[in-house]
């Protein structure tokens, strides 16, 4: 489904309801407006060893990008429904390489419906625009901007107490700004059924079986290049609050992706994420979880990655009206699949990030914060490490 029939989505649903400004609407409507200013050492993640001056025009990789935000959200019931929209405009303006600049509409909107108490479900569109610091660009010194959008249908009948049925239908694609990263632009449709089993104690775990047939926009099929896919999919997921103070969500999936016409291209594996977070005390708690990766990386001596992230954050919260977190990100990728006729190439990539924030909630509809921020990559392969430290101050209004 291409953007234009994405987009009206969140005006479709917004025109279904009356967005009056009387009294009880005001919970319902809220606007937001925001401010940031980050100073990034390294703009391009180029490696320490790149040639700054022949690959952007200066020795210096540093810059400072102000991003101005401006946006709504809405939350509205209505009898057994319920819609729901958060949308906004992000103006990215860089001071010194004023080509990277760019404007960004993002938004996710949905509805909740309900035909009935035992017949619900979801229909829901986003779109997201950011830059992709970790894309590989077959240019270097090029900066990459990811936008990714998704659809979706998905309804759920309650047969009894604890068994639901599950299907569904969806889209996805991810879009890049540079013509060539070895990522590759993707866009899958496809349908899902399953299962859904719900504990007395609110536990719940479910099996979906997903296929949906993809191909790579842009992309001419060739003895080196598929230019389609067909992804098969077993998915298990968990949702247990073993006590009131710690909640877990689990994934476990099987994929296997099959190229039309070029098998070298074909992967398989199994992918999933964890998740936990505990409340300590009233003042501090602390998030993490684990993620293991399988995703599409086509070159001669590779035709996709696997590997695996783990995240840790702390929060810590002195007073109602400040907050302290910390995160640590480690994550390593390695990369498989070479074409007929090449050797497997050895490239191991590991990740790590380090942030710190402040929060202060100055005012009820005005918070500030200060971050800071190390980014650094190490590889295997020549030239893919960076390394990067950021600073920044934001300010975000809601009224």
């Amino acid at each position: 489904m291409p953007h234009r029939d994405l987009l009206p989505l969140p005006l479709l649903l917004l025109s279904l309801f009356p967005l009056s400004a009387h009294a009880d609407d005001l919970d319902t409507l809220q606007f937001k407006a925001g401010q940031s200013v980050t100073h990034d050492s390294n703009v391009f993640r180029l490696s320490d060893t790149a040639n700054a001056q022949a690959l952007i025009g200066t020795t210096d990789r540093a810059d400072t990008v102000s991003v101005t935000t401006a946006g709504f959200k809405i939350n509205k019931p209505m009898g057994l429904q319920r819609f729901e929209v958060d949308a906004a405009v992000e103006d990215h303006h860089y001071s010194r390489f004023s080509n990277l600049d760019f404007t960004a509409v993002n938004y996710a909107a949905a509805w909740r419906w309900s035909f009935t108490p035992a017949l619900h479900g979801n229909l829901t569109t986003d779109r997201r625009e950011y830059v992709d610091n970790t894309a590989d660009v077959q240019t270097a010194g090029q900066l990459n901007r990811r936008t990714n959008r998704s659809t979706l249908f998905d309804a759920e009948y309650e047969l009894d107490g604890a068994w639901r049925l599950l299907g569904g239908v969806f889209e996805r694609t991810s879009t890049s700004s540079q013509p060539f990263t070895f990522e590759g632009d993707s866009r899958i449709r496809g349908a899902e059924a399953g299962v859904r089993y719900v504990f007395p104690s609110a536990t719940s775990l479910a099996y979906r079986y997903k296929r949906g047939d993809g191909d790579y926009p842009g992309r001419v099929a060739s003895s080196t290049f598929a230019g389609s896919f067909t992804d098969t999919e077993h998915e298990v997921r968990l949702d247990w609050a073993p006590t009131g103070k710690v909640t877990l969500k689990g994934r476990m999936s099987y994929l296997d992706r099959e190229h039309d016409g070029l098998a070298a291209r074909d992967f398989s594996g199994f992918t999933g994420e964890l998740d936990a977070t505990w409340a300590i005390t009233a003042k501090t708690s602390l998030a993490g979880g684990v993620v293991r990766e399988l995703g599409s990386y086509q070159t001669s001596t590779a035709s996709y990655y696997e590997g695996y992230r783990f995240f840790v954050a702390p929060t810590w919260k002195p007073s109602e009206k400040t907050a302290v977190r910390l995160r640590y990100d480690h994550g390593a990728r390695d990369f498989r699949g070479p074409l007929p006729g090449f050797a497997a190439t050895d490239r191991r990539d590991t990740t790590n990030l380090v942030s710190l924030a402040l929060e202060w909630q100055a005012l009820r509809a005005l918070k500030l914060v200060a971050s800071v921020q190390r980014d650094r990559r190490k590889s295997s392969e020549p030239g893919f490490d960076y390394s990067s430290n950021a600073f920044g101050l934001s300010a975000l209004a809601s009224f």
